[in-house]
């Protein structure tokens, strides 16, 4: 294969003479499969080269030689990738130096690029065999599906994770709606003090519209729970759906336990249509509680730090299924970002014994505090004074006692 210029100068393949450039006679279309799995061959063995030179792009800071200000601006102006392709062209060519089966196989051919691309969002150098068994002959598309849902470390035959799985959103719009979108997310970010990722900013526009064509919190019926939206829970599996546009979608666990917080709930819609087995709605919370919350909480995020003022969901500190009421006391207005840190652990929230609102990390840290240092963690000790003797004796017994040692001198003084 080569190109050559003719007398007018128009460029041809050289395919003339190999049974494909006549264009009266039919092409050998063995040939034509050969040609083409070879050109897949050469792309994908050439994708392998680039991501061993990306790497020692990034190495020696390559783009400052040219006085760039970013290697993604290097990339963008020498191979023409624009900044989404750069950043995965660099995420997978640094994950490659760890997984030489991977970066073999895209080097001989055997996997695309596409398809390396979206296993090295999973695979780990002692699970790489087994993904590369599981990839073998599948489409791009079948390997997406494959990985969508697992997290590095997990295998091809581990259950799926909904909250893990990504949609891709592709939307084509006007240069006015784009300049509304870009207003949308600099005014969300304005409020909340932080960046906000596209899927959190779509979220909110979505509840907003939601909210203002079904009476939700955000047109100003704050006793109406936040969550308008149709969740379907299965009685045997557990398993949550969400109504999306006539498609019943999947969604983590957590989802439904923040609805169990605050929604509207209409209870089994499993029945025969015997009207006796059809449940009037009912509020999670009554409605004139929840608008005194609303209200008390100045409409806002009640985290430290947080300006989100848009769409709050109300929960409850102590959770209903450990006895909770649906009292003043113990429900607080929460932003679905930091409801949704709270339901999976990640945040936590609880009430001191003179009722003061607490706000701690999983691990305990005061919220918005930097993470402790090796030396604070191994160090029990340090944290003596603030540790209640009763709840000592749950804890390890050597710990318990180097507690209770630590603590004496400050008695006798």
């Amino acid at each position: 294969m080569f190109d050559r210029e003719n007398d007018e100068g128009v460029v041809s393949s050289g395919l003339d003479g190999a049974g494909l450039g006549d264009r009266d006679a039919a092409p050998d279309w063995r040939q034509l499969d050969r040609q083409l799995r070879g050109v897949a061959r050469r792309r994908a063995a050439l994708d392998a080269e680039e991501a061993r030179w990306l790497v020692l792009a990034q190495q020696v800071e390559l783009h400052r030689r040219f006085g760039y200000a970013s290697l993604h601006e290097y990339l963008e102006r020498t191979l023409g990738y624009g900044p989404r392709a750069a950043r995965e062209r660099l995420r997978v060519a640094s994950a490659l130096q760890v997984l030489p089966r991977t970066a073999a196989a895209l080097a001989r051919g055997e996997q695309s690029y596409s398809a390396v691309r979206e296993l090295t969002r999973v695979v780990r150098q002692d699970t790489e065999r087994v993904w590369l068994d599981a990839a073998a002959g599948k489409t791009v598309h079948e390997i997406e599906t494959l990985v969508a849902g697992r997290k590095p470390g997990d295998l091809p035959g581990d259950p799926v994770d909904p909250a893990e799985v990504r949609r891709v959103v592709s939307l084509e719009v006007s240069a006015e709606t784009y300049a509304l979108w870009r207003d949308a997310r600099l005014a969300l970010e304005l409020e909340r003090g932080e960046a906000v990722p596209d899927d959190e900013l779509l979220r909110v526009l979505c509840l907003g519209m939601l909210a203002g064509t079904s009476g939700g919190s955000g047109s100003g019926k704050r006793g109406r729970a936040a969550y308008q939206i149709a969740l379907m829970q299965c009685p045997d599996c557990e398993r949550v759906t969400q109504d999306g546009g006539g498609r019943a979608v999947e969604v983590p666990a957590t989802v439904v336990e923040r609805a169990r917080c605050d929604a509207r709930v209409l209870g089994r819609v499993d029945g025969d249509g015997d009207v006796h087995v059809i449940a009037k709605p009912t509020q999670t919370i009554p409605a004139p509680v929840r608008a005194a919350v609303v209200a008390r909480d100045h409409g806002r995020c009640r985290v430290p730090g947080c300006r989100a003022s848009r769409w709050v969901e109300v929960h409850h500190v102590q959770p209903r299924a450990q006895g909770g009421r649906h009292t003043l006391a113990n429900l607080i207005s929460l932003c679905g970002g930091h409801h949704d840190a709270v339901h999976v652990g990640r945040l936590k929230i609880t009430r001191s014994a003179s009722g003061q609102v607490v706000f701690t990390h999983a691990d305990g840290r005061p919220y918005g505090a930097p993470p402790r240092t090796r030396d604070e963690r191994d160090e029990p000790v340090m944290a003596a004074a603030h540790v209640d003797r009763a709840d000592a004796a749950h804890m390890d017994l050597s710990l318990a006692q180097r507690i209770e040692r630590s603590m004496r001198p400050a008695t006798r003084r």
